[in-house]
């Protein structure tokens, strides 16, 4: 199992999605399904991209930069 970090581009702006798979192929259907479900209405997807792959072990994570000054 690995965790993915992925970048979504839509409609409704850039998004960051973090989702667990087995394969690649698994990761990216994730991905629309929760953006489908994270939305009322499907957004107009553009691109999606694979930003990091880890395999899954204890302690897996990922730091997300928010762009926000303290």
């Amino acid at each position: 199992m690995y965790l993915y970090r992925m970048e979504v581009t839509c409609d409704q702006g850039n998004l960051v999605v973090i989702t667990a798979a087995e394969n690649e192929e698994g990761a990216f259907k994730a991905v629309d399904e929760h953006v489908e479900r994270h939305f009322l209405a499907m957004p107009d997807i553009q691109e999606v991209t694979m930003l990091e792959k880890k395999r899954m072990v204890s302690g897996t994570a990922y730091v997300i930069e928010t762009g926000q000054e303290s």
